[in-house]
């Protein structure tokens, strides 16, 4: 369809104010919100790019810090920006190094309280009370500032309980400590670290051991209790964790056994229960044995001997004197003398055997296996198989008190029926389907909440179209129509009556086409 060119002219206030009120409500409000948005995105546009670009000058810092650095920065009159609720303080790019040196000479970047840098200056008539009390304050804050250096810690406190010495060792009391750890979102800290802390606190403190410190985090959870798995906070919990283990340790027993018979007799035709009985006590055990036969360590052998000559005089004083206990005969002219002393020293034999038993050694092992005798259809035979494998399935020993029990009955369901899992096991499933049903839901309500307002976008979209078209009265277009049809011949078709009717009224022209779309 070919139409006649449209008629261009200048842009004036009346021709948009006319185009203006010829459009619809719907329309107008179109326009009225885009042109805000553009306007706003300009707004912002033009503030991001004419801002000079700023970084963080400290980030992470408390209310107290943030007010002193910012109170600082605005006595050299520097320009500044506070981020993420006053924690975070921007400056220009090209002033953060200078500015960090700065605040640093300074000491503005201190915290409220002070390390040992209260003792660069001496205090005149200061008293021994207030000494001690500047020490640990000082020792307060240096523990504090080294245990922020952690990554997962962001701020902490440490309060230190020094008793004042005296001359009684038996009156002397044990300094304690106790320690609050604000950890930075998403962190947490391991066994390890805490054990770190205590005793990096424990060490800087004279007389301090790590059991009379106590570590809390700004929710109140005790991290303290994790220092060791043998001294539990309470007795509760060991007997709760104890409970835990022997049952896990139950259950990857049942577990094998489980699907060893699934696989032999077919799913639901036997069940297995265990029950075992753990030490959770740590014993160390010293066996010294002896031997009977001793080994020689030392050996000493005494000899003395003695020759007399023709010419000697015997007398008891020589005699009794020089050879206790030996007399010569009178009448003997000469004579000889020999003795002869052996000591052997014996070391014991032992040999020592140390045994040291871990907490959780297996005492016994009870087995319960029943299988789905189908009236009979199971023969001793296969019940004795059957308890053969099951014992080397899970380490029978008989010397250890273990006992194993197989027997055949008629299960109450069908012979194929499913045995119904364990009330954990029920949940943990309940819960994954009930994640699943609320997934497909929520994924079918956004699908009907995008279908609705799609058909209610065309729904308003068919209803400003008709209302949007020009008024004319219809006497003058039947007119028109009509004459046009006298004047064409019976071989003009609607499309060349179209044409004429554009060539002298476009406007009405256009009303027409639109009023027969509108009808198809």
């Amino acid at each position: 369809m070919r139409l006649s060119e449209p008629r261009r002219f200048p842009v004036t206030w009346e021709g948009v104010k006319g185009k203006w009120q010829q459009l619809s409500k719907a329309k107008k409000a179109a326009s009225i919100v885009l042109g805000a948005a553009i306007l706003t995105t300009v707004f912002f546009v033009a503030r991001v790019l004419l801002r000079p670009p700023m970084s963080p000058l400290f980030t992470g810092l408390e209310a107290a810090d943030a007010g002193r650095i910012a109170a600082k920065l605005q006595e050299l009159g520097v320009d500044y920006e506070l981020d993420q609720e006053g924690q975070t303080i921007l400056v220009k790019d090209d002033e953060v190094y200078d500015l960090r040196i700065q605040l640093a000479s300074d000491g503005a970047l201190m915290g409220g309280s002070a390390g040992f840098e209260l003792f660069d200056k001496t205090k005149l008539g200061a008293t021994e009370f207030e000494r001690r009390l500047d020490y640990q304050r000082a020792l307060q804050e240096e523990l504090r500032r080294t245990i922020v250096q952690l990554e997962e810690v962001e701020q902490a406190r440490v309060h230190l309980t020094l008793p004042e010495p005296s001359v009684f060792v038996t009156e002397t009391a044990a300094p304690s400590a106790s320690i609050v750890l604000k950890l930075n979102p998403f962190s947490q800290l391991e066994q390890a670290q805490v054990r770190g802390i205590m005793h990096l606190v424990a060490a800087s403190v004279e007389n301090l051991t790590p059991e009379q410190i106590t570590v809390v985090d700004t929710q109140g959870n005790l991290l303290s209790d994790l220092y060791t798995a043998e001294q539990p906070a309470l007795p509760a919990d060991a007997a709760f964790r104890q409970f835990k283990v022997r049952r896990a340790f139950e259950q990857e027993l049942e577990q094998r056994v489980q699907r060893l018979l699934d696989r032999v007799l077919g799913p639901g035709q036997a069940i297995a229960m265990m029950t075992a009985e753990l030490d959770f006590n740590s014993q160390e055990t010293t066996v010294i044995t002896y031997a009977d036969d001793g080994v020689p360590r030392s050996r000493t052998v005494k000899r003395e001997t003695w020759v007399g000559s023709e010419g000697s005089i015997v007398g008891e004083a020589g005699t009794d004197s020089n050879i206790p206990g030996y007399v010569l005969p009178e009448d003997s002219e000469g004579g000889a003398y020999e003795k002869i002393e052996e000591t052997v020293n014996y070391e014991v034999s032992e040999t020592t055997n140390k045994q040291i038993f871990a907490p959780g050694r297996l005492l016994k092992l009870h087995t319960a296996v029943v299988v789905n005798n189908k009236n009979g259809e199971v023969t001793p035979q296969q019940v004795a198989q059957i308890r053969s494998t099951v014992a080397a399935a899970v380490g029978y020993q008989q010397d250890r008190g273990d006992t194993i029990d197989v027997q055949g009955m008629n299960f109450s369901g069908a012979a194929g029926e499913e045995i119904l899992p364990e009330p954990e096991d029920a949940w943990r499933s309940w819960q994954r389907y009930a994640v699943y049903g609320t997934v497909v839901l929520g994924g079918l309500l956004l699908l009907l909440l995008v279908l609705r307002l799609w058909s209610r976008r065309r729904a308003g979209a068919a209803e400003t179209e008709v209302p949007s078209l020009p008024t004319l009265p219809e006497q003058r277009a039947a007119a028109l129509i009509s004459a046009e049809q006298s004047k064409a011949g019976e071989d003009d078709s609607r499309n060349q009556q179209v044409r004429k009717l554009a060539e002298k009224e476009p406007e009405m022209a256009a009303f027409l086409i639109r009023a027969w779309l509108a009808e198809e």
